[in-house]
């Protein structure tokens, strides 16, 4: 076997695309887990505990986002179809 005279751009490539989705798996996992993670809000359990509270928004069905008492959401929650 004649490995020094192969073409190893190959295995080159394949490496760093290796280390490129090792290194952004454990910095995800780090970011969920790590020492920041305290910083980190549960953005499905706030919005249910706002609804629980009764101060969360309701959908009307026409895409916006309308309070309760009846103000409606300009600036967010718009679903542009």
């Amino acid at each position: 076997m004649e490995l020094a005279s192969q073409n190893l751009s190959a295995y080159l490539m394949i490496g760093l695309l290796a280390a490129l989705v090792l290194g952004s798996l454990l910095y995800g996992i780090y970011t969920a887990f790590g020492a920041g993670s305290v910083q980190l809000t549960d953005q499905i359990e706030e919005h249910s505990r706002l609804h629980k509270l009764g101060i969360a928004h309701s959908h009307q069905g026409n895409g916006r986002a309308v309070a309760r008492g009846g103000h409606a959401h300009s600036s967010h929650d718009i679903v542009n179809s």
